[in-house]
Order: C-alpha cells, then structure tokens, then sequence
C-alpha cells in the first residue's frame, strides 16, 4: 500500500517541525526578539480570525501586561494592525466605520495640539525620539477608543465588555499581588517583572503593578470600585455577589498597597458623589450601615497592609505628611511651579510631546497635573482641547443621572457610576498625570471609549422606542 501524500499536507507537516525546531531551540537558547516575534505572529494571527468585538475582547485582557518594543509597547502594534484589519473589512463591505459627532471635534483639537506643538520641539538628545514614541501612541490610543465606539454598539456587547473589563482588573489585582509577596521579582525576564530593589529591610514599598507606577495604579483601582459596585448591587445569586465582594475588598487592599494619598482621597469624594447620585436606591438604614462597613473596612485594610505586607499606611501618611507651601501640598509645589513658569516660555502651542522637563545641571520635576502637562506640552491649544474632551465626557455621562442602579437597564446604570468614575479621574489628575505612562495611556481611552459607546447604545434605545411607539 503506498502512502500518497498531497502538496497540502506536506506544507502542513514542514511548518510543524519547522516551529517545532524553532520553539525547541528557544527552549534552551531562548531569545527575547525571537520569542517576542513569535508571540506577535501569534497575535497577529487571532486578530485576523476574530471578529471585530473578540478580538477587541482579547486586546482588553492583554494592554496592561504588554512588551516593550522601540516605540513604546507591544500594544501599539497590535492596535494598529487591528485597526487595518478593520479597514480592510471595511473596504470589503463586512464593516461599517462611524464616528461620534460629540467627541471628533476636541479630539482633532487635541492631535491638532500635539502635531502644531512639534514646531517648538527641541531636537537635541533623545528628546525627538520621546516626542516620536509619545505621539504614536497617543494617535494608537485615539484609534482604540474608535474600535470600541464602533465594535461595542449594542448592549449585549456592552455587557460582555464590562465583563471583560472586570476580568482585565482581577488580572492587575493579581500582577500587584504577586509583586507584594514576591518584589524585585522578574516574572518573566524581560517582560513581567517589578522593579523594586531588594533590600535587607523591605518596608514602605509602594505596588505599581503592570503599570509600574503606583499613583497610577492607584487611580486605576479607585476607578473600578464603582464598577463593581454595580456588579455587586446587579447580581441576583449569592455565589456571584460574594465573587465580586470578594474582587472589590481584594482591589481595595491593592490600592491601600499603593500608599497613595490622591487617589484615596478622590474615591471618597466620589463615593460621596456616588451616594448623592444614588440617593432614591438608599433608605436610611442602608445608608448607615454602608458607611459603618466602609469605615470598618478602611481601618482594617489599612491595618493588614501596614503590618503584614512590605508597603505602609496609607493612612499614616494621609494624617502625617500634611506640609504646605502658599496652600499648595509640599510635595507638588515645586512640580507644580516649576510646570507653571515652563508653561510660560511657549504658552499657547507648548514645547512639543518630547518635552523631558529637565534642562542640563537643573533639576526640574513632572508636573504631577495632567492639566498642567497639557499645557506644558502643547499650550493653551492642548489644554483646551483636553478640557474640552472631559466636559463633552462629562455631558455624556449625565444622560442617565435619574436612573437607578439597581432596578434601570443595564446600559443606563453602567453609565451612571461611568460618571463616577469620570468624577475620580478627573480629580485625581489634578495632582497625576496619565500622559508619562504608555501603558495607563490606554486605559484612559478604553475609559473614554467607553462612556461614547455606552450614550450611543442608550440613544439608539431611545430612538427605537420612540420610532415603535404608536403616533398620537
């Protein structure tokens, strides 16, 4: 009997031992470029099977923990191949593209800024390089919240993102868990790794997880409590309610971990908004006893974290650490001047997104204020348009303010605690600024893409209801 074997099945077989060989010698000689490489052939391959909304799904899981590359991170890569794959379907008339009428104009005003803001760009060292590296990344970012206006257009979609997006932070939750029992640790070389250094006595470290910044990941985890709030308050079975309890007392622990003041302080105040905003959801009672378990659960977090883990108090430093210059917090008044009297020198397109706020021998510091980055970096003009963007996000986000968590559809509740968290971002920036980390930057436009996409979905719901209503 003769084996006959067809051009096919010998490709096939020729490409299995070929990338048997590969992954073998990479095995005992591994190679970071060889293995970076191959897992983005791999990427590259899923996103080209998926459809549009998996493969933004799978983007979701994989944007905090990306690989460093020359242009920033892997995730801009994969971003920009997403989106011509997009087009590419596209153009073949197995997509739609839309815009949004209420965010194009102050994001043309914000690339506008920063394109404009390269006339003033110093060019010496590396400085052209930065500006380079910032501004495709944040033209990547644009794109991302794109797809999700276009990919996320129903509410089933919605629902499944919001899952997604869940699942994204238990991931970070786990990244800083493991760099709280195991810091100065490289997960895997060259690509997950903390960068704490090992000490004798390890104590006051602050967890910056994959985001390696701590106030930033601290902003990230105040800004998904009130998301899992609502999971907490939408789940009708009790093994569910306690999974996401267990998941929102766990992010808690990790932002105390961080030690960082800012953030702490603008989810209180957004929880208070929170509470306002839900006012008619809550009688008395449950009004007390949430606020008797809070405090209780701040105290006790903070307690565990000081004298079990290799972090601090963050509550120590909220009560001790209070020094003020002219009313401005001691530890941002030198940034905060310092970005002011930049500002000054090219105050209406800025000094370019190369910017590295340091002039020779001169020791200057980041502007810990993304509002005073934005000036810094591209003026007036950038400032403006980045403000402009927040208060069209913020009109947005008002569309459901009179729903109710518990009892109103899901897109409009969703929308309703996407105000809150609106409401802590925008505080916090006021002594962080997102725009240094090319890893956070895409949290931020996912946030925004977001709340675009949850209006439009609770607009074309209205319409449909209107449309189907009958005439009087």
């Amino acid at each position: 009997m003769r084996l006959k074997l067809s051009s096919s099945r010998l490709g096939s077989i020729a490409f299995v031992a070929a990338a048997s060989a590969l992954i073998g010698s990479q095995m005992v000689h591994p190679s970071k470029r060889v293995i970076e490489a191959l897992v983005g052939l791999l990427f590259v391959y899923l996103f080209a099977n998926f459809s549009n909304i998996n493969a933004l799904w799978f983007l979701l899981i994989i944007y905090p923990v990306p690989f460093g590359i020359s242009v920033g991170n892997s995730t801009f890569i994969f971003i920009i191949v997403m989106f011509i794959i997009y087009l590419l379907r596209v153009s073949a008339h197995r997509s739609i593209f839309r815009g949004d009428r209420q965010f194009n104009l102050p994001i043309v005003l914000l690339v506008m800024s920063c394109i404009i803001s390269f006339y003033n760009q110093d060019t010496s060292g590396n400085l052209m390089r930065f500006a380079l590296i910032y501004t495709i990344n944040f033209l990547a970012a644009v794109l991302f919240f794109y797809m999700i206006i276009n990919f996320v257009d129903d509410e089933a979609k919605l629902k499944k993102t919001i899952a997604v997006s869940i699942f994204t932070c238990g991931l970070v939750i786990t990244f800083t868990i493991l760099e709280l029992l195991f810091p100065g640790r490289e997960l895997i070389p060259n690509w997950l790794y903390t960068e704490h250094k090992i000490a004798l006595i390890m104590k006051g470290q602050r967890m910056g997880g994959p985001f390696h910044d701590f106030e930033l990941n601290a902003e990230f985890f105040a800004m998904n409590v009130p998301i899992i709030l609502l999971m907490i308050v939408r789940s009708r079975r009790l093994l569910t309610r306690s999974i996401y309890t267990i998941l929102l007392v766990t992010n808690l622990f990790m932002l105390f971990a961080t030690m960082t003041r800012g953030a702490f302080i603008s989810l209180v105040i957004g929880m208070i908004y929170m509470a306002y905003a839900c006012r008619k959801d809550l009688n008395f009672v449950r009004f007390a006893s949430l606020i008797i378990i809070a405090v209780v659960l701040v105290f006790a977090l903070d307690m565990i974290v000081a004298q079990h883990t290799i972090s601090g108090s963050l509550l120590t430093r909220l009560v001790q650490e209070n020094k003020y210059v002219h009313g401005i917090p001691y530890n941002r008044y030198w940034a905060w001047v310092g970005a002011v009297n930049r500002a000054r020198e090219h105050l209406i397109i800025g000094h370019g997104p190369g910017w590295d706020f340091s002039r020779g021998l001169k020791l200057e510091f980041w502007p810990h204020n993304a509002y005073l980055f934005y000036l810094d970096i591209g003026g007036l003009f950038g400032l403006f348009g980045f403000v402009f963007l927040l208060v069209r996000l913020v009109k947005a986000s008002f569309v459901s303010w009179k729903s109710s968590l518990a009892r109103s559809p899901l897109p409009e509740a969703f929308m309703k605690v996407l105000n809150v968290s609106l409401v802590i971002f925008i505080i916090d920036q006021m002594k962080i600024d997102y725009l240094r980390n090319t890893i956070y930057l895409y949290f931020v436009w996912f946030f925004f893409g977001l709340i675009a996409a949850t209006r439009n979905i609770i607009l074309e719901k209205e319409r449909t209801r209107l449309a189907s209503s009958p005439s009087r």
